[in-house]
């Protein structure tokens, strides 16, 4: 017979787990990385830093200056911030604190990342379809269940298919779920219509996850960070997170790009006007795809011929443009693949495969 820790050995071996993308010289278009700030941009940042830091030391100083510049750049209180090694990692401390026992809804598709993780921990999920033609959140179907659970989990933006749920909808969801834990997933918010950060502040019950691993161009540093109420911050930061989870290194190089908003803001209106770009050329072929509206800084495209579907990616393979793919989305027919906006000649290169599939 088996002993307790060769089971658990054997489930934990049944989680299928976050797949990495793999290494690749080619043109990444998989990982919704921001390739539009220019690599000597944030090259010279880091290196400005790294002339001045003494990495002997713990990080003291460094914490509490990213968090004036954070507060800075949301335009709220320190005391409603907290941060964390990527969003991620709130993510994982938020899940194994107070998901035990609990039960989760969310919807589907959505950031898989979430839903390994409850599986990680034993959570019991429910996952809302969203609606096949447009992706809106069925509001009285995702309320329905959560009232059944203890957790609720919206990425809004989502992941994989880029739509913002309406404002209006999310404010609704949170007044009717008054005592349940609302994480409201926001890693790609700057590329959207609205924030929800300032509406929750007050409220006991609902944390809003930021990130710079997408506008900001710093998803090697692993900087994320959390909005909520004063309480859940305080504890969050005195007893949940680690002492020093971010390195010194990763918080200077946060606390200069947040200084260089101007810039920033300059790389995303031009990933903006890209992905409409991009939207509306593709839009052309909807007699042969499906290509959703999205706020995110990637475009969602069902493709429901196989044989195309296939072609497409051998010969993004052989060109070494990495996309996602998805060869089955559960509930929803058809295959679907997500392009991250890259710069014009990346997305040029992109559109030149595809011209070859589908001839316009």
């Amino acid at each position: 017979m088996q002993n307790w820790l060769e089971k658990k050995y054997d489930e934990l071996g049944k989680i299928e787990g976050y797949v990495k993308p793999e290494k690749s010289e080619g043109i990444k278009l998989d990982s919704n990385e921001n390739f539009v700030i220019r690599n000597d941009f944030i090259r010279d940042i880091s290196l400005k830093v790294l002339r001045k830091i003494d990495l002997r030391e713990y990080p003291l100083e460094q914490f509490e200056e990213f968090y004036t510049q954070l507060s800075k750049y949301t335009k709220i209180k320190k005391s409603y911030l907290s941060i964390g090694n990527g969003s991620d990692q709130i993510i994982d401390l938020v899940l194994s604190i107070f998901g035990k026992h609990n039960r989760v809804t969310t919807f589907t598709p959505t950031f898989s990342y979430f839903i390994d993780r409850c599986k990680l921990y034993s959570i019991a999920i429910d996952q809302v379809p969203l609606e096949k033609n447009d992706n809106l959140l069925d509001k009285s179907k995702f309320i329905k269940s959560a009232k059944k659970s203890q957790i609720a989990y919206i990425c809004s933006p989502n992941n994989p298919t880029g739509n913002q749920i309406e404002k209006q909808k999310v404010i609704e969801i949170i007044n009717e779920l008054d005592d349940k834990l609302i994480i409201i997933d926001e890693a790609y918010v700057e590329f959207a219509n609205y924030s929800i950060s300032n509406e929750i502040i007050k409220k006991n019950n609902v944390i809003v996850l930021r990130t710079l691993s997408k506008a900001f161009g710093l998803a090697g540093a692993r900087l994320g960070y959390c909005i909520s109420n004063e309480k859940f911050s305080n504890l969050f930061r005195k007893v949940i997170q680690s002492p020093y989870p971010i390195n010194t290194i990763s918080l200077c190089i946060g606390c200069e790009i947040l200084k260089n908003t101007d810039y920033i803001n300059e790389t995303i209106k031009g990933i903006k006007e890209e992905r409409d770009r991009l939207y509306f050329y593709l839009k052309k072929l909807e007699n042969k795809i499906r290509v959703f509206k999205t706020d995110a800084n990637f475009i969602f495209i069902q493709i429901n011929d196989s044989e195309r579907y296939y072609r497409l990616l051998e010969l993004l393979k052989k060109e070494k443009i990495i996309i996602k793919a998805f060869d089955k989305i559960e509930g929803r027919n058809g295959r679907y693949i997500r392009v991250t906006i890259g710069t014009k000649e990346m997305n040029k290169r992109f559109l030149k495969i595809f011209r070859k599939i589908y001839e316009v």
